[in-house]
């Protein structure tokens, strides 16, 4: 399918436990200077989980971040998020916590402990900041979404488990929009949310299912500057794109050419490129596994993490003509 708004235009990446390349990338953020940061999950029981710094010209500078439980460390981190000084949060949802970095990598410090009390968290998801560099915490079994100051005193939340409006079931990504507002990808829901600053509830869109504009477990969902929202349509392998209304404009499935790291792979490894050239699966090696999370730039880049198959693939949108 032709894609009318977008135009693929490359990929970063190379399945890598350490150094160049992710292991099950879930999340990306820009900093102020447009350095990328990625963050790699890893799979589960391997302990090789990090935030990798790199270029958009595919440069890797360096990680942080790495598996372990003392200050510093994650173990199940799930989400990144950049305030207006450049500090770095990154959620964990084995510790319960959430961890500042700087932009270097240098750990500032981290705040939340297990529970349902206000501030306290269970199993952190995603993460935004708003207008105030105040942290917004996907609460993810607590079903609610708390606010929270850049030193992680409690401030409000909203939110409850069910299926209604304003209610929760496993809600996972979370984005703000340039007005304030809060959209939350319902995971379990299949469905996204619209909330004021506030908190109180604007708009639903989405049903269960993989026809256009329906959802199957939804990880992610981010709003641009022009107020376009996308959704990382996690079970259905796919990312869709809504107006600011929810109503579908498009649908990206993945359009991958080997990453500049996976080609120079394969000039040095011979009979990996055989195997490669043998198996035939182009076309599918071409499409999203498992998208999580999404980011986009000034200079009209959409960023998409193609989880399981350890990269990210980048589109442009497509400059509108100007009127005269």
């Amino acid at each position: 399918m032709s894609l009318e708004n977008f135009s693929y235009h490359d990929t970063i990446g190379i399945a890598s436990f350490l150094g160049r390349g992710f292991m099950n990338p879930v999340d990306l953020r820009f900093d102020s200077t447009g350095m990328l940061f990625v963050l790699s999950r890893s799979n589960a029981g391997n302990k090789n989980v990090r935030v990798s710094a790199v270029t958009l010209d595919s440069e890797f500078q360096f990680e942080f971040a790495n598996w372990g439980t003392e200050p510093g460390q994650t173990t199940l981190p799930t989400a990144l998020a950049f305030d207006s000084k450049d500090r770095l949060y990154v959620s964990d949802e084995h510790m319960h916590n959430v961890s500042v970095f700087d932009r270097e990598g240098n750990f500032i410090k981290r705040w939340g402990e297990f529970g349902s009390e206000p501030g306290q968290l269970n199993r952190p998801s995603g993460l935004a900041v708003d207008s105030d560099d105040n942290i917004l915490v996907m609460d993810h079994v607590n079903a609610r979404i708390q606010k929270m100051t850049p030193e992680g005193q409690y401030l409000s939340s909203f939110g409850s488990v069910g299926s209604g409006p304003g209610e929760f079931n496993f809600a996972w990504g979370i984005s703000v929009d340039t007005g304030g507002d809060i959209w939350v990808a319902d995971w379990r829901n299949d469905r996204v949310q619209r909330f004021t600053a506030d908190g109180e509830f604007v708009s639903t869109f989405g049903t269960s299912g993989s026809g256009e504009g329906e959802l199957d477990r939804p990880s992610g969902v981010h709003v641009d500057d022009r107020g376009q929202v996308y959704v990382a349509d996690w079970r259905n392998d796919r990312v869709q794109v809504f107006d600011n209304g929810g109503e579908h404009t498009e649908t990206l499935n993945g359009d991958a050419t080997l990453s500049k790291w996976c080609q120079e792979f394969i000039d040095v490894n011979p009979e990996q490129a055989g195997w490669r050239e043998n198996a035939g699966l182009f076309e599918e090696e071409k499409r999203f596994w498992r998208p999580s999370a999404i980011e986009t730039n000034p200079e009209g880049l959409v960023l998409i993490a193609d989880a399981c198959r350890h990269r990210i693939q980048i589109y442009s949108k497509v400059t509108e003509p100007a009127l005269v």
